[in-house]
């Protein structure tokens, strides 16, 4: 046997009992704006193709904070932060949804990409995205009302499972939906604390 063989042999024996205890389990990932824009991201989307490919549902939780800051900086759109939350005004709001969808877009092109000289090279990933969230508006702090920075009030969990069972990548942006059909501003890592909790 090569050492090249050997080695492998010997990585995918002690890879297994972690391949076997996960296959079919649910893993949230969450991550920030700023890794969307690096080189390290392509690497990211690679190791998420291979969790999927190893039974693994996942469900992806994004930021889009600095393409946010970046579109308010090119509309000369003032920031403002009440207790360390973004207060999200008329404007702001539309630099969320121009920044949170064309993050969506790059993640989905990304997942969409085949894996060149390797055995990944003709998987296709199904990657799904939608209204999972129903979010509320936060209110006023501290004498500021927050606008259209909310908070989420509920997770479709039924659907996402649906979407998991059919072997699909739930990606959830940083917004939610109220049911008068308002969008909001939300933080990304309680998204994906609040989804992991009802899940």
């Amino acid at each position: 046997m090569s050492d090249n063989l050997s080695e492998f042999v010997k990585w995918f024996r002690s890879a297994a009992p972690y391949i076997h205890a996960h296959r079919g389990k649910t893993v949230v990932l969450q991550f920030d704006g700023d890794l969307i824009d690096r080189e390290e991201f392509a690497h990211l989307v690679h190791d998420i193709a291979l969790l999927n490919s190893l039974g693994i549902h996942l469900i992806i939780v994004f930021g889009a904070r600095p393409q946010i800051e970046q579109l308010q900086q090119q509309r000369n759109i003032e920031s403002h932060l009440v207790r360390g939350l973004r207060l999200t005004d008329e404007d702001s709001i539309t630099c969320v949804k121009e920044a949170v969808g064309a993050a969506r877009i790059q993640i989905e092109a990304l997942l969409s990409m085949g894996l060149p000289n390797s055995p990944m090279e003709d998987a296709q990933l199904k990657v799904t995205s939608g209204n999972f969230i129903t979010a509320k508006h936060i209110g006023v702090i501290d004498g500021v009302d927050m606008g259209f920075t909310g908070e989420v009030r509920r997770v479709d969990t039924e659907t996402m499972i649906r979407k998991l069972d059919n072997n699909e990548i739930v990606l959830i942006p940083q917004k939610g939906y109220s049911p008068t059909g308002e969008v909001f501003n939300l933080r990304a890592t309680e998204v994906a604390m609040k989804i992991a909790i009802s899940l």
